[in-house]
């Protein structure tokens, strides 16, 4: 009487990676626009003295899309916390202030995290 058996199926979105942090923009559209963020792990992650949260994946990968509305106008697969949206890639996109980048970082065991959002200028 002091328990009771359970079964249940989880989703798992305990694996599901973090949305990355701090993404940051330097510089406005029309020239070359710098996008940067820091990881974040859900596997050893609470050492604060580490300079890096360990990877905690087989390899580090982020999916980056940019987007008008509901439509991406470009899909990146980046394997460092950065990205430069050149002019080139701007006008070939028709990207216009309003539109949105979104960072996700990528798990093999999961697929795609949270993204994370900013808005161009």
């Amino acid at each position: 009487p002091s328990f009771v058996a359970l079964s249940a199926a989880f989703d798992g979105a305990g694996l599901r990676p973090y949305a990355p942090a701090h993404l940051a923009v330097s510089g406005p559209l029309g020239a070359a626009v710098r996008f940067d963020w820091i990881r974040r792990t859900r596997v050893d992650g609470d050492d604060w003295t580490a300079p890096e949260v360990p990877l905690g994946e087989d390899s580090e990968s982020y999916l980056l899309r940019v987007i008008s509305g509901s439509t991406v106008l470009r899909e990146e697969i980046l394997t460092t916390p950065g990205w430069t949206y050149d002019l080139a890639a701007q006008v070939a996109d028709g990207v216009a202030p309003g539109d949105r980048v979104k960072v996700a970082q990528l798990s093999a065991r999961f697929g795609a995290g949270l993204f994370a959002g900013v808005e161009l200028s």
